[in-house]
């Protein structure tokens, strides 16, 4: 089971107004992911109308007002002083617009996070490496040299990584069978349909271009991308060449899976018009900036540049002050185990895998962290004074880097370690 510090902190702010244990994807208590200064981390509908469905009508004690927290008799100040029992704990609360804004302690949920993240780093893997038997790929599905056979492997692969990730997929969980075959079915298992992939241009399935000269022309992109930026060697050079031939790749998978399953997936075949393969080398580009990072940092260190990296618990994370610094942490370390929950919804009835929602993370990910890098100089000259924030953006840097070669591999991508 993955630590999800964020859903046991909703769980929390439920009971505390129910006195009950949350209910499954129950929405009323809201995660925010944007302007967090201003909105806070968290909120909540303070109207009591909006909890009449899950409110016992014992736990209201004054009917005259829609105030919820005054129908309860509690005050947001007592939430506050609840919360300090917590793993995440609230500093201050305010009432908007009949709404209840929650704003953590960030240094307390910053260790928190990249705690949790270097267990679930762990878990994750081991869960990946164990594997699942009870996803296959449809037998009736001809294995071809279209695009959309190419699809329907890597639609597999990570819907094999996302169910043996799923607490919802245990052992009575159903088998699946993934088939791009509308009319296939499964005796003993549920179906996941595999969209077609269509031609932009015509709207029909695309059958001229085969999966690898698909894979070639997003190669070619890259070459012209990287030689705009480094140079004529890019397209000779060794090394450059089994890179590019990776990007592609990797930007072929990316846009192969950044699409609803069921649903098709328009391939724009122009180099002018490419942006979902300038979308994933923008992603494996951040990939190496982390890499290069660390690594120029751990060099420093061996040449005595640096003094090694202080230990995770002596680290000061109120040093982390810069607002990407928190949404990167809150969003994305924090944010990992719910958005694996979130990409998978399984019943008796119905199956739905949700790969693209893993695409969309990573690339809000890399656009923060982008920003971040822009503003912040990471690696500073050796003084005494500066070390101690440096040290601290390591640690977190490091454990971020991990988050998204874990998201990589979930969808099967390599990452890399520089550009």
């Amino acid at each position: 089971m993955l630590e999800n510090a964020l859903e046991i902190f909703s769980g929390k702010v439920f009971e505390f107004i129910t006195n009950e244990n949350r209910i499954k994807r129950d929405l009323l208590v809201k995660k925010h992911s944007e302007h967090l200064q201003v909105l806070g981390d968290f909120s909540f509908p303070n109207t009591l109308k909006s909890w009449r469905g899950v409110l016992n009508s014992t736990r209201v004690t004054n009917e005259c007002d829609n105030n919820l927290l005054k129908s309860i008799g509690k005050k947001p100040e007592v939430l506050v002083e609840e919360s300090q029992k917590w793993v995440l704990k609230v500093k201050n609360v305010k009432e908007v617009n009949d709404r209840i804004h929650l704003f953590l302690v960030r240094p307390i949920a910053i260790r928190v996070g990249l705690t949790d993240g270097l267990k679930n780093k762990y878990l994750i893997s081991q869960k990946i490496d164990e594997g699942t038997s009870k996803v296959q790929l449809d037998p009736l599905c001809e294995d071809t040299k279209c695009i959309t056979s190419l699809r329907l492997k890597h639609l597999t692969k990570s819907i094999q990584n996302l169910y043996t990730l799923s607490e919802e997929c245990g052992e009575k969980a159903p088998s699946i069978v993934v088939s791009s075959k509308s009319t296939s079915r499964s005796d003993d298992g549920q179906m996941i349909l595999c969209g077609t992939v269509l031609n932009s241009k015509t709207g029909v399935k695309e059958c001229a271009v085969t999966a690898d000269n698909f894979i070639k022309l997003r190669q070619n992109e890259m070459t012209l991308i990287a030689q705009h930026k480094y140079g004529v060697r890019v397209s000779t050079d060794t090394k450059w060449k089994e890179f590019i031939a990776h990007l592609g790749e990797s930007a072929v998978v990316f846009e192969l899976l950044q699409t609803k399953p069921s649903s098709a997936v328009k391939i724009n075949f122009d180099h002018s018009a490419s942006g979902s393969s300038k979308g994933a080398a923008f992603i494996l580009y951040n990939c190496a900036r982390l890499e290069t990072i660390i690594k120029t940092y751990n060099d420093k260190v061996d040449e005595g540049i640096y003094p090694p990296l202080s230990d995770f618990e002596s680290i000061d994370f109120s040093l982390l002050t810069q607002e990407d610094e928190w949404t990167l942490v809150f969003n994305y370390i924090l944010g990992l185990p719910s958005l694996l929950s979130n990409c998978v919804e399984v019943s008796d009835r119905s199956c739905e895998f949700r790969p693209h929602h893993v695409c969309s993370f990573l690339s809000s990910m890399v656009r923060v962290f982008s920003q971040y890098y822009r503003k912040v100089r990471i690696l500073t000259e050796p003084r005494t004074h500066l070390l101690p924030v440096m040290f601290a953006r390591i640690h977190m840097l490091r454990i971020l880097n991990d988050t998204l070669k874990t998201c990589l591999r979930i969808l099967n991508i390599k990452s890399v370690s520089q550009m």
